[in-house]
């Protein structure tokens, strides 16, 4: 028969086993709001006495040794934590959109003010002030501070576009120091504490707990991936999981290893090169640089920072593998064709005049080589590259408020011969305000016609578009958090902690424990019979 003390041994490791399981409940019931918190329970194994040659040996009654608890565990499910990571992913490039083109939209917004449209509006009324009494300098004066206040709304324009590009690349930046570098640094510093906990036999579960949260925050900035293999040779009988994070390369490609156990990259960010698109580079944690993490980040809040500023939309060169998001070079571009077209427009108006041919007649002025301009850069004088940001009203005008030409017929000494000037008429005036409500052919600086439309159409285009842009961006932004939180839902009934299931468990190892008790209790009983009874 078995020996009378083995079973005290299996009422002790009952109770063990049942007050380590009360302990386990009472642990996660005071983690309950604490972040990042993983439910854990007790391994509990039957303990036999296998190993007896049973053969040979006399029949008698044989049973198991009890239960035994030999570590903790963290109930958590690999699946659905990737799964998990990849939609956070997902859901901060979404919120991170949203938020930079809502900047966007408020700076083209042209129905609270007036704003551009409105500058074109009393630009056209002037004009046709001006078309009644053409030779009136006064006039001609209030129409260039029309203008005036044309080219200055738009390099507002311009201006707040690149206050937001800057704001947006300084949060860029901010992401990639205080968050991807810092992520990273901290997960490798874990991993080298975690070996050395699980080479001691030891089972860090709170430890696992702030590697997972910083893993989570860390897929909340750059699409990742999470991976264990191959495992690391400690001895014959210990071989612990070499843990990996990388940014995979979407065309196949070699990844960029982030964290390798306790070593970890940097990254960095280059604005300076070139701000309308900013660089991201990384020295992996084989020392090698990297300079291709534009193309294999594609999620996350860098990717969001990165759209929003190098974001060219439909000027995007797709065999170099620009950004094709409409962020703000794409909005930028719109603006600087606007200006330029503008411009060009009313320069050639103003310029298509009869001139002296020198040989008593007269001929057409010249605009590619004579030109009469009204709108310049910012030097004054020349239009070779007119942009948004630096169009203005020309020298020539700004100093003679006549210099535009309100007829085609202007008065030239000496008249060449059968000349008949017509400074009186406002013939050019009215084709200047003809051409604002006229279909312009909108072009990009490869030729290609991206409207065709008035002045006043185009500008609503561009504020049409900013606005579907965030319309279907918050749809993406609601949709994945509704994805998200299904997702944290079914992650939480996992590895949450429930209150009543955990209230369920501390009722049912109270029981046990009870019984373990009642078991000794028993045996103490049996015990005493034994000897105080059945003696001699």
């Amino acid at each position: 028969m078995t020996a009378t003390f083995v079973s005290y041994n299996i009422a002790s490791r009952s109770m063990e086993a049942s007050q380590a399981s009360i302990n386990i409940v009472g642990n996660n019931i005071s983690n309950v709001n604490t972040e990042g918190y993983t439910r854990q329970r007790v391994d509990i194994v039957s303990v036999t006495n296998s190993g007896m040659v049973q053969k040979y040996a006399n029949p008698q009654i044989s049973s198991g040794l009890g239960a035994k608890a030999t570590g903790t565990t963290q109930l958590r499910d690999p699946y659905i934590d990737a799964r998990y990571r990849n939609q956070n992913s997902e859901n901060n490039r979404y919120e991170t959109m949203v938020k930079g083109l809502t900047n966007l939209e408020d700076v083209f917004d042209e129905a609270s003010a007036e704003a551009l449209q409105g500058e074109f509006s009393s630009f056209i009324n002037d004009l046709q002030s001006l078309s009644q009494t053409p030779t009136s300098s006064d006039i001609a004066q209030v129409v260039r501070s029309a203008a005036e206040k044309v080219t200055q709304m738009m390099n507002m324009y311009a201006n707040q576009l690149d206050e937001i590009r800057t704001e947006q690349t300084e949060n860029l930046d901010v992401t990639v120091k205080s968050e991807f570098n810092t992520f990273v640094k901290n997960i490798a510093a874990l991993n080298e504490q975690i070996q050395r906990e699980e080479i001691y036999g030891n089972t860090p579960n709170e430890l696992y707990d702030q590697r997972n949260l910083l893993i989570d925050q860390l897929a909340g900035v750059s699409n990742i991936k999470v991976s264990t293999a191959p495992t690391d040779f400690i001895s014959e009988n210990l071989s612990i999981a070499h843990y990996r994070i990388t940014i995979e390369n979407p065309d196949g490609g070699e990844p960029i290893m982030v964290v390798d156990n306790g070593k970890y990259a940097e990254m960095s960010l280059d604005a300076e090169t070139d701000p309308l698109n900013v660089k991201l580079s990384v020295i992996d944690t084989t020392g090698n640089l990297r300079d291709d993490a534009n193309n294999l980040i594609y999620d996350g809040k860098l990717q969001g920072y990165l759209s929003l500023i190098n974001g060219k939309g439909s000027f995007a060169d797709a065999t170099l593998k620009e950004n094709d998001a409409k962020g703000i070079y794409y909005y930028n571009e719109k603006m600087n064709i606007l200006a330029k077209q503008f411009a060009e427009e009313f320069n050639q108006l103003n310029s298509e005049i009869n001139v002296s041919d020198g040989l008593g007649g007269y001929e057409l002025n010249d605009y590619a080589t004579n030109p009469l301009n009204l709108f310049t850069d910012d030097s004054g004088t020349t239009t070779v590259n007119i942009t948004a940001r630096n169009i203005q009203v020309s020298t020539a005008w700004l100093k003679n408020p006549s210099y535009i030409n309100a007829t085609r017929k202007p008065t030239i000494d000496p008249a060449p011969t059968d000349y008949e000037a017509t400074p009186s008429s406002s013939d050019n005036i009215l084709r200047m305000i003809e051409r604002m409500s006229e279909e312009i052919e909108f072009k990009d600086n490869s030729g290609t016609t991206i409207l065709n439309g008035t002045f006043n159409e185009y500008m609503t285009s561009v504020v049409s578009e900013v606005g579907t842009d965030v319309e279907l961006y918050t749809n993406f932004s609601k949709t994945a958090t509704n994805v998200f939180q299904t997702i944290s839902d079914s992650r939480d009934s996992v590895s949450g902690v429930s209150l009543n299931e955990e209230g369920i468990n501390l009722s049912a190892y109270q029981k046990v424990y009870g019984a373990a008790v009642r078991y000794f209790n028993v045996l103490d009983e049996n015990l005493d019979t034994i000897i105080n009874k059945m003696g001699v």
